[in-house]
């Protein structure tokens, strides 16, 4: 695992934050900030690997919304109806309470995480499936959130003034 993290970290992209619901993503983000420990950036990397930011996105095995949520999931994510899923701001917080979750019951191992996002809990240190489509959705997020960290830092440095 360690070398797909570090493969991650070296290939990372920057991909653009300019997309339509930003600020609806930011709210929610703020409004899980206090409770969960999860960061914005890997969220950011979540949504796009799995929605590539369009809020009515839907999987084919009906996952929902940016953060591609399933129905059945909703109100164990705390909204009231599954309809609530197509609500970007609303999506973000049921998609970061279950990342928090599972990074709760994986230790902060992000990619155990990421792994059952994508494809179901799984035991605590199982490999990262070597077929199928979460070897890549794990890589993607990796890299996606390395690029998401590098532009925030990037904006954060404020020019020098001479």
């Amino acid at each position: 695992m360690s070398a797909l993290l570090l493969t991650a970290l070296i290939l990372g992209a920057a991909p653009s934050s300019e997309h339509a619901f930003d600020a609806e993503i930011d709210a929610a983000l703020l409004d899980t900030r206090a409770t969960y420990a999860v960061p914005a950036p890997l969220v950011r990397a979540v949504i796009k690997q799995e929605s590539a930011f369009r809020p009515k996105a839907v999987s084919r095995c009906g996952a929902r919304g940016l953060m591609q949520v399933m129905p059945y999931n909703a109100t164990k994510l705390g909204l009231s109806h599954e309809d609530e899923l197509w609500v970007p701001r609303l999506n973000v917080l049921a998609g970061v309470r279950l990342l928090a979750v599972l990074l709760k019951h994986y230790e902060g191992d992000v990619i155990a995480a990421l792994v059952a996002y994508n494809s179901g809990p799984k035991a605590k240190l199982a490999p990262v499936p070597a077929n199928g489509e979460t070897p890549g959705y794990v890589l993607n997020i990796l890299r996606y959130w390395r690029a998401f960290e590098d532009e925030r830092a990037s904006a954060s440095v404020a020019p020098i003034k001479r």
